[in-house]
């Protein structure tokens, strides 16, 4: 099997690592006893929210999801949580048939080993135990259909299609809308501004779309040469660049940030002084500048969906969040390009672009391994 592996302390080490074991031997390994699974990974997005894993990878346990193969103990080697599509292959889960497929959190490796599974409202959990008490949310994956060899061209092409948006958008949509839900709460008088920093970010743009839905004006902050493709898309009330903060009003502001930028956030910081309210920090596009705070409140959108949850119901969050998701992927159908790219090798050759944020703002990449 191979696996990406990056140093959790040195993000410009990174490798491909492979073992000659098989999935197989970890499914056989406690036959009857464990329901264990083994999915054949077929494809995976990465975007600038996988850097955000790697950031607070110890701080909120990503990097103890899928541990690193072939690696001692007293080495830093770490992997990066993906959201992809996988086919089961092997299972002694008698509710999980081989051939069945699922959305999820898996590692960039050819395979993930489920040591123990259950099935909830057709939904597949891991329940190995290393990940029993990481944020459940993570470790539900949802059913796909099934690959047939009886579907016409045009049924399968429009398949792949919406997996690819779902895996690209799914999770970052779904934060948009909890960040969406934060913001809708906070009085009026205390954000006549609202201000999303990092506005190019897919995160920022479904947040853009969920307040243009619901009629609050935001302003979007990018970098000068996103100005004009994001003034285009028409979910901000104005977009300016980083260079022209010195326009902003002295009013009461709410800044939700995903880039992490020190040196914006210190000229936000300085220009509105106490007209700034709320500094609500989210993704790290600008992780390498990372530097935290302790006057601002970094969101975590797993906390608030269990919150949510036990206020208004499973059924009812759900309902709420996944309509808002399928409409804000619909709506970015008409924007967003899908760039496939093959094999582990080439997250490789990219990296350095996810990392230097050179990915353009309407391209999403996706990569194949079956």
């Amino acid at each position: 099997m191979k696996q990406f592996q990056i140093d959790k302390t040195n993000p410009n080490r990174f490798r491909i690592k492979q073992t000659v074991d098989s999935p197989d031997n970890a499914q056989t390994e406690g036959a009857g006893k464990a329901k264990n699974v083994v999915i054949k990974i077929e494809r995976f997005a990465f975007t600038a929210n996988n850097l955000t894993y790697y950031m607070v990878g110890d701080k909120l346990g990503y990097w103890q999801f899928f541990p690193p193969i072939n690696t001692s103990s007293n080495e830093n080697w770490g992997v990066i949580p993906v959201w992809g599509v996988g086919q089961v292959i092997s299972s002694n889960n008698d509710a999980v048939e081989v051939g069945s497929r699922f959305l999820g959190y898996f590692p960039p490796a050819e395979y993930l080993v489920m040591a123990n599974t259950t099935v909830t409202n057709n939904n597949l959990i891991d329940c190995s135990p290393h990940r029993l008490k990481l944020p459940q949310g993570y470790n539900v994956y949802r059913p796909l259909p099934s690959l047939t060899a009886h579907a016409n061209a045009e049924i399968s092409t429009k398949q792949h299609e919406q997996e690819n948006f779902q895996m690209l958008l799914w999770p970052l949509y779904a934060t948009s809308f909890c960040l969406s839900e934060v913001v809708d709460a906070i009085p009026g008088a205390q954000r006549e501004q609202l201000l999303v920093l990092s506005a190019s970010s897919k995160t920022s743009l479904g947040l853009a779309f969920a307040f243009k839905e619901a009629g609050i004006n935001a302003i979007g902050v990018t970098s000068e040469k996103r100005v004009a493709s994001l003034e285009a898309l028409g979910v901000y009330s104005a977009v300016i660049g980083y260079e022209q903060l010195d326009m902003l009003q002295l009013k009461s502001t709410v800044v939700v940030d995903m880039s992490g930028n020190a040196q914006v956030k210190a000229s936000i910081k300085h220009k509105l002084g106490e007209h700034l309210t709320r500094y609500i920090s989210v993704g790290l596009t600008h992780w390498q500048d990372i530097k935290p705070s302790s006057d601002e409140e970094f969101f975590f959108a797993p906390a608030h969906i269990q919150q949510r949850m036990s206020e208004i119901g499973i059924a009812e969050y759900q309902k709420l969040s996944s309509g808002f998701v399928s409409k804000a992927i619909v709506w970015s159908a008409g924007w967003l390009n899908v760039k496939e790219r093959e094999g582990l090798s080439a997250l490789q050759d990219d990296f350095s672009e996810h990392q230097q944020g050179l990915i353009p703002s309407n391209e999403g990449r996706i990569y194949t391994l079956a």
